[in-house]
Parts: C-alpha cells; sequence; structure tokens
C-alpha cells in the first residue's frame, strides 16, 4: 500500500527528525512553563496597568507559540489547534484551584484562537518555503 502520510500528500509538512524534536521539546518545555506561570496566584498582575481585555491578548500569543511549535513539532496545523484547545481546556481547569486565579471561556477561545494563528503561520512559512525551492 502506498504512503499516505502527510509528506506525500503535503510535502511541506516533511520535516527533518532534528527539527521534529526541536518542536517538540520546545511544545513541551513551553507548556511546562504556562503550567508554572498557571500555578502563580500573582502571574499576570502586571495587566492591572494595562485595558480591559489585555489579557486575551497574552493568552493569544502564549498559546500562538504553543501552536506554532506543535505544527512544527508535528507537520500538521490541526493537531497543533486541537492540543492548544485541549491544553487551554486543561489550563482554565487547573486555574480554577489556585487561589486568586479564575477560569474564563473567553481565555479559552483566545487560547485557541491564537494556537490556530501559530500553526497556520508555520504552515504558511513552510509551504511559502518550498514553492520556492521549486522555482
Amino acid at each position: 500500500m502506498p504512503d499516505a502520510g502527510p509528506g506525500r500528500q503535503f510535502p511541506w509538512r516533511r520535516r527533518p527528525t532534528w527539527l521534529r524534536w526541536v518542536g517538540w521539546s520546545a511544545a513541551v518545555a513551553w507548556a511546562a512553563f504556562l503550567f508554572l506561570q498557571s500555578s502563580s496566584s500573582t502571574a499576570g498582575s502586571f495587566l492591572a496597568a494595562f485595558p480591559p481585555g489585555s489579557d486575551k491578548v497574552v493568552h493569544a500569543m502564549a498559546f500562538g507559540l504553543l501552536g506554532a511549535l506543535v505544527a512544527l513539532g508535528s507537520g500538521n496545523p490541526v493537531l497543533a489547534v486541537v492540543c492548544a484547545f485541549l491544553y487551554g481546556a486543561s489550563d482554565e481547569i487547573h486555574q480554577w484551584f489556585v487561589p486568586g486565579r479564575a477560569s474564563e471561556v473567553l481565555d479559552l477561545v483566545a487560547d485557541t484562537l491564537g494556537g490556530a494563528i501559530g500553526a497556520l503561520a508555520v504552515e504558511f512559512l513552510a509551504r511559502r518555503r518550498y514553492f520556492k525551492s521549486l522555482e
């Protein structure tokens, strides 16, 4: 049976093994950092100086990086968005139990959107690089 993996149908999603390893390792390290930040009662206190809703931008940026790293490691932007959503959901549940923190559905929406933007950015850059290599 011929190979039907993502590298055959979408050749720009192929990654060297070392790059996959770096992507997944960085994604795990970043997720651990997000967990530590989420465990702190004072994390995000600097946002009080910014307009309301600024925390959503921070959520989107943090999970955008997570989505980009998972996409880099996996070569699959859909998997990256799903991972960002699931990790964001677990983060919001975790925050429910941290004194001084609150769970918000809009934080999860920002996490997911950020993950999607990060994953699509990696997909766009990989596609662009692949098609430029064909010229």
